[in-house]
């Protein structure tokens, strides 16, 4: 048995990325013979992680075309260039079976190639983009066509799978199984003594993710606005960089939270590890916008758990699947910033609360580690592989 993966990220900074970089990690781990497809995009850190690695990688694929599917008034140029760059075909005449890790466009192209060599083809479908070329043509055609390729659509959450069929009005064979971490790596000692000197008597939430709409770090922010006079020392850490970056700076000022605000810009994934030790509470509410755009899963609060820590998320996108409400952490309701100032307060005001859903978010974590969780998708190759 030999598989083809495929992704389009490698980046641990970026979730997508993250995921790519364990998976393949747990693949090698339980000996599976496989070949890492990535982009060839010389100087992209983002795509194309070069260190050494234990198993082969083949960057050969195109350049992943984000912008076509967001500039509608580019969409023409973008998606002649689409044509031409992912109708090509690799020689997969030496695997059993193709997985593509994420959903389009790499799965048109991905799909193409795997009929070509008349092999069975597994998709992965996380988020956003399962969903937000359904609604779109002519990207709706060849999303579905990939889709009615695939044995198999692996989806991390109950709402991803639920979408996917709503939008997609078919009945495909999709599996859910839930991202996993490495919950090994949050055993390590850590040197604190800088950053807890630093934050010192200070009640600490913390959000990780790209600065763009749907992550909702405006919520947070609004939130703290109605919490900040009855907890002074608060203080909200944001790591990551997008797009929102100067509204999200902009909200800031207007609200008066310059102090409690700290924007800590992009950081390398083994350094985040450090706040989330630091942090008294995750904090990150997503929102389920009007362009389906949304989380799939949230790996993150899976990695606050894994150090222990309550979360507070809201009520969209698949959630549900990565927090036990009322035991790991505490689910908002969608775009509500009083449940989201409540809910904060119950956590601040409650020690032995946070102690008790920190545990249990442990624990829950625990049990998606990535040795657990590479099981179930090797169980699928072994059912499918030529």
């Amino acid at each position: 048995m030999k598989i083809a993966v495929f992704s389009f990220d490698f980046d641990r900074t970026f979730g997508t990325g993250n995921i790519a970089y364990e998976y393949c990690f747990a693949l090698y781990k339980k000996g599976i013979d496989f070949v890492l497809f990535l982009p060839d995009i010389p100087g992209d850190g983002r795509s194309t992680n070069r260190e050494d690695l234990p198993f082969k990688v083949k960057y050969i694929l195109p350049k992943p075309i984000l912008s076509f599917r967001e500039s509608r008034g580019q969409k023409l140029f973008f998606w002649q260039w689409y044509i031409w760059q992912y109708f090509k075909i690799i020689d997969l005449s030496e695997f059993s079976l193709v997985h593509c890790l994420f959903e389009y466009p790499l799965s048109f192209m991905v799909a193409r190639c795997a009929k070509k060599n008349n092999l069975p083809f597994i998709m992965g479908a996380q988020g956003t983009y399962a969903i937000t070329p359904l609604a779109q043509w002519p990207a709706k055609y060849l999303l579905k066509w990939s889709y009615n390729q695939a044995k198999e659509i692996i989806v991390p959450s109950q709402f991803t799978k639920d979408k996917i069929k709503e939008y997609s009005k078919e009945d495909y064979n999709i599996f859910i199984i839930h991202n996993g971490i490495d919950f090994s790596k949050f055993a390590n000692q850590l040197d604190m003594a800088d950053l807890k000197n630093k934050y010192a008597n200070h009640e600490i939430l913390l959000t990780v993710g790209k600065l763009i709409s749907r992550k909702g770090h405006d919520l947070v922010i609004q939130a703290l606005a109605k919490l900040k006079d009855r907890y002074p020392n608060i203080k909200y850490l944001i790591i990551g960089d997008g797009k929102k970056e100067s509204f999200l700076k902009k909200m800031t000022e207007d609200l008066q939270l310059t102090n409690q605000v700290e924007f800590l810009g992009r950081i390398e994934h083994d350094n985040i590890m450090k706040y989330f030790y630091l942090c008294d509470i995750y904090v990150h509410t997503p929102k389920f916008s009007r362009d389906l755009k949304f989380e799939g899963f949230g790996l993150v609060y899976l990695e606050a758990g894994a150090c222990g820590k309550p979360v507070i998320a809201a009520d969209a996108g698949g959630i549900r699947d990565a927090i036990v409400d009322g035991q790991t952490g505490l689910i908002a309701k969608n775009e509500d910033i009083d449940d989201i100032s409540n809910k904060i307060s119950q956590l601040l005001d409650d020690d032995n609360l946070r102690r008790k859903m920190g545990e249990a978010g442990r624990e829950y974590a625990k049990q998606h580690n990535w040795s657990i969780i590479i099981d179930k998708f090797i169980d699928k190759y072994k059912k499918y592989s030529l």
